[in-house]
């Protein structure tokens, strides 16, 4: 019996070259036995959608498309409930946090050759306000609207350096929040620059921590919190520990690990879920949904 594909492809993503390869990634498929369906996404018609409409008829769901495509797709299955439906993953966006955590193959349409060999490996998503759903990143704050506020013709044309252009124009004006953060058994205050929850390495292209202290799968998150520094010599002290990733000597750093968060701001503030804009809103309550998804991790194709 073949084995259902359904095939979501984000055109835009891969500044548009992903159209090009779309023949050869259904031949790829099919020359392994699979029955492929390929879905387009629009943006009236986005991979929630399609996942919605077709997911009766597929086993397995290949993304071709950048984060944002992925979570869409991650949300659909989380919001229906589907655990018997693997995800695989071909890396096609500006930065492919995730991507880069798991050592995936980016941008690399040859490993549709391979999918019958792929390896799964069981993750963890975050749930974002009941009705919202995350696989790498919740934030607020600096530079943290930059991946939707960067338009695509930007991203196609510069790649990362949009991002880098958009991020620097931000710092120039950084805003402070007030914020009241709990988790497990404990609560603190402060006025803070950014926050973020997180099961990446990397987020925005930018390295936050080293890869041997991220488990995509043990139930937790990495929580980061920012404090504005009270000297201009605290924002360079910033850069270094961020540099080294030496967040435990600084003050004006908050690092914790843990699996229910709730984060109240004094006033609303912008939100966003890999990469996306999820809300403006003073109460954000993030929930670890462990060991929720199975993703099929293909190793590098043959050329």
């Amino acid at each position: 019996m073949s084995i259902r594909v359904l095939a979501i492809i984000n055109p835009t993503s891969g500044k548009g070259n992903i159209k090009n390869y779309i023949k050869e990634i259904r031949k790829n498929l099919e020359e392994q036995n699979m029955q492929v369906n390929i879905q387009l996404t629009k943006k009236e018609y986005n991979a929630r959608n399609i996942v919605i409409d077709h997911i009766e008829e597929a086993d397995l769901i290949l993304v071709c498309g950048g984060d944002g495509t992925f979570n869409e797709t991650i949300s659909a299955l989380m919001e229906m409930n589907i655990k018997d439906v693997s995800v695989a993953y071909i890396p096609m966006g500006t930065t492919n946090d995730l991507a880069r955590s798991l050592d995936m193959p980016i941008k690399d349409i040859s490993i549709t050759k391979k999918l019958l060999e792929s390896k799964a490996k069981i993750l963890d998503v975050g749930r974002f306000n009941e009705n919202r759903y995350f696989c790498y990143v919740a934030a607020f704050g600096v530079i943290t609207d930059v991946a939707y506020k960067t338009s695509q013709k930007a991203k196609n044309k510069y790649g990362k350096l949009a991002y880098y252009i958009k991020a620097i124009k931000e710092l120039i004006r950084i805003p402070t929040y007030k914020v009241r953060i709990q988790f497990d058994d404990e609560e603190l205050e402060g006025e803070f620059i950014y926050g973020g929850i997180t099961n990446s390495e990397s987020i925005a292209g930018f390295k936050w921590f080293h890869r041997e202290d991220i488990d995509l799968a043990d139930g937790k998150f990495e929580a980061i919190f920012i404090r504005k520094p009270k000297k201009l010599s605290g924002y360079f002290r910033l850069l270094s520990d961020f540099r080294h990733k030496d967040y435990m000597v600084n003050r004006d750093f908050v690092y914790f690990k843990a699996n229910k968060i709730t984060v109240t701001t004094e006033k609303n503030v912008d939100w966003t879920v890999d990469g996306e804009f999820a809300g403006n809103t003073n109460i954000a309550n993030i929930e670890n949904c462990h060991k929720a998804i199975e993703l099929a991790i293909c190793e590098k194709g043959n050329e």
